[in-house]
């Protein structure tokens, strides 16, 4: 399948971006170094294109109890104007996809699943949905989704809005629609996958590249750099971010993942429950971990054994340089007794590495909440 180009692509090319193909659209990788870019992220703020995201529209009357028997999550606790981060499982309580939801109106949601999974999640919930007489819609390429995070991400923001952006009007997770660098209709988004301050803006798809630089312009006395997918890998790995297809999937849970804490007490009966319940009350065999290589070591490839002296416990599934800790970063499903937070363990080319339960960047995410 030959890879499309963004509605972004001229403006990243005269920006002299390097290119790469992701989710099947051909978006920008880098434009100066991925470490200039993260480094900009956790200092100043970055401009990311997250092109192939794309937002299902879920309306009707039973919208909330349709999604409530089909999420993880309590929807009966997400109020208008709000949204939430969970999963979608299978019969066995693996991942379909993990999702944030939003609900701009009592009987409107917008389900945003990762690039790659649009269709899968989409035709998901038609076949789910039918029986509850909701209608599930994709919006494609109506926006082009774009990600503004870092700790000016605000004041960049609030360069071009005369929405409130502050905590208290717009804390995590809340959704609305303003107009944005005279742009109406843009949909604004609490949220990012950086573990900063950040911003989704979901902007309409004939404004884009006028919005795009009216953004940067504005930001850019604030420090605003255009940011590639390149650095967003090191900032999600340092805070411990799972994305489905390397560390999430269809045969993984959420309390093996460490995302126990989604499961929700609910009397609705959604698909995977008994089984993510139980092992979320005695504990799975496995869990999602990071480690901490030396600062020298080279990253290791995806599938490289994890061990305990000649025992293999476990596997890598991401790997990428913390650049803001200053070493390289693997995640890894091991076995829970290898699972303990400073553990030593080994990869299978010898290389020490040690075991960190939670995440090495901002790990109580102060800075997200700011």
């Amino acid at each position: 399948m030959t890879a499309k180009r963004t509605p972004l692509y001229h403006a990243f090319k005269a920006r002299n971006a390097e290119m790469a193909e992701k989710a099947h659209f051909l978006t920008a990788n880098v434009f100066t170094d991925a470490k200039t870019e993260h480094s900009a992220v956790r200092t100043a703020a970055g401009l990311f294109e997250i092109f192939g995201q794309f937002m299902l529209e879920v309306a009707g009357a039973e919208a909330e109890t349709f999604l409530n028997n089909t999420f993880v999550a309590d929807m009966t606790k997400v109020a208008p104007g709000r949204g939430v981060y969970c999963g979608i499982l299978n019969d066995q309580g693996g991942f379909i996809d993990d999702v944030i939801t939003y609900r701009p109106s009592e009987h409107l949601f917008w389900v945003i699943p990762a690039p790659h999974r649009v269709e899968r999640v989409e035709a998901y919930l038609k076949e789910r949905g039918a029986s509850y007489g909701v209608h599930v819609v994709s919006l494609g390429y109506r926006y082009v989704s774009l990600s503004l995070q870092g700790p000016q991400s605000r004041a960049c923001l609030e360069r071009v809005t005369a929405l409130d952006v502050s905590n208290d009007a717009l804390p995590g997770f809340a959704v609305t629609t303003a107009k944005v660098a005279d742009v109406d209709g843009v949909i604004v988004t609490r949220t990012g996958f950086t573990g900063e301050l950040g911003y989704e803006l979901w902007v309409p798809t004939e404004h884009i590249e006028s919005f795009y630089d009216a953004l940067l312009e504005a930001g850019k006395p604030l420090g605003l750099v255009p940011c590639g997918a390149g650095s967003m890998g090191s900032l999600r790995i340092e805070k411990r971010y799972p994305i489905w297809g390397r560390d999430i999937g269809e045969d993984t849970t959420p309390v093996e993942a460490g995302l126990g804490w989604t499961i929700k007490p609910k009397d609705a009966a959604y698909p995977g429950k008994s089984i993510v319940e139980r092992q979320k009350s005695d504990g799975a065999e496995r869990l999602l971990v990071l480690l901490e290589l030396p600062a020298s070591a080279a990253l290791p490839a995806i599938g490289t054994a994890v061990k305990l002296d000649a025992d293999a416990v476990g596997r890598v599934t991401s790997a990428a340089y913390g650049h803001t800790v200053g070493y390289p970063i693997a995640m890894a499903y091991v076995s829970i007794a290898c699972a303990n937070e400073g553990q030593s363990l080994t990869l299978e080319d010898g290389t020490a590495v040690t075991v960190h339960r939670a995440a090495v960047y901002d790990p109580k995410s102060t800075r997200s909440r700011a």
